[in-house]
């Protein structure tokens, strides 16, 4: 992929591993001028194009690096084609730009040059196909500003938003109880599996459900914050019935000068939600964190879920960044 980009700035493509320490930079400077301060490492983003299938991305041909005249990676577009449980083709453009170069002409050159790399689509019947992506928003219901503004201005529209949260103590946090028949056990590497697909399960029906694929799964296990002894997972005779699935990422902490845990990968198996179990195992997961020496705990949660989004409020949560998904409609 080139990217056809203004003055001061060219494009070439990605080659490998060492790429993914200029792209972090990039990632993490994009998202901590966002409010969303979740800082990636080169490994969490290896570990996430490792998981690519062929047919969806391919990095060397679907990723490629901006670089500025001072021969620094300042961002990178990348492309992806992903096919939803409702038969929908999304044609992904992520463009990632550090803050100190983020201009409508750069922008819009990366948006306009990544629609024109991704390959014609052909759909089955009257299915549509449409360009998407994600960008920073001032959320629900608000006026969209820079590179939101962009987006609508050449067509896309917003449908979705997400939002970061954070507690930002850890004090008070309740000792809500399971419902009967349901507790909380220690996890044991033969139940990895079971324990992933009942979480996937969970969101099918969800506008971006796919069927999960075994290179998902390893990359699930890949994670290199994967910390069991963190999870708060219930259980009743039949099975997984709810999760929480927390981490702490120590380099971020040692970088921002702060203790945050990561209360995320939150589910609720379909025939006991509306009992309380979410909030229960949420709870559980803060006093852990806490146990932990955290005194924070963020998570990201969709807007449009307004049940799980006032839950999380209602415990304490703050929000602190939106997102919105903007689509536009191939012709």
């Amino acid at each position: 992929m080139e990217l056809d980009l203004p003055a001061g700035y060219t494009s070439r493509p990605f080659v490998g591993a060492d790429d993914f320490v200029g792209m972090a930079h990039a990632l993490a400077a994009a998202r901590r001028a966002a409010g969303d301060s979740e800082l990636p490492t080169p490994e969490m983003i290896a570990v996430n194009y490792a998981g690519f299938a062929p047919a969806d991305c391919v990095p060397t041909r679907d990723v490629a690096l901006v670089v500025h005249t001072d021969g620094q990676i300042v961002g990178y577009g990348r492309t992806a084609r992903e096919v939803h449980d409702n038969g929908d083709v999304n044609w992904l453009c992520f463009p990632i730009v550090h803050p100190d170069h983020v201009d409508e002409a750069l922008y819009v050159a990366m948006i306009r040059s990544m629609e024109r790399h991704l390959p014609t689509v052909t759909l089955d019947g009257d299915r549509p196909g449409w360009f998407l992506t994600f960008t920073p928003h001032p959320g629900p219901g608000r006026a969209a500003e820079g590179r939101s503004a962009w987006l609508e201005a050449l067509g896309y529209e917003a449908f979705q938003f997400g939002a970061t949260l954070v507690r930002p103590h850890l004090d008070d946090v309740p000792d809500l109880a399971l419902p009967d028949g349901v507790e909380i056990r220690p996890v044991t590497d033969d139940q990895l599996r079971e324990i992933w697909e009942v979480h996937q399960e969970a969101f099918r029906g969800q506008w971006d459900f796919h069927e999960p694929t075994e290179a998902e799964y390893r990359r699930f296990l890949d994670d290199p914050l994967l910390d069991t002894t963190l999870w708060k997972i219930a259980w009743d005779d039949l099975g997984v019935v709810g999760q929480v699935k927390s981490f702490i990422n120590a380099e971020e902490n040692t970088a921002e000068g702060r203790r945050r845990g990561y209360t995320e990968y939150i589910s609720t198996r379909a025939d006991w939600r509306n009992r309380g179990i979410a909030a229960a195992l949420l709870c559980a997961s803060l006093r852990e964190l806490r146990d932990r020496g955290m005194t924070e705990a963020a998570l990201g949660a969709d807007v449009n879920n307004p049940s799980a989004f006032l839950l999380y409020q209602r415990l304490g949560f703050e929000v602190t960044a939106f997102e919105a998904v903007y689509h536009r409609r191939i012709e």
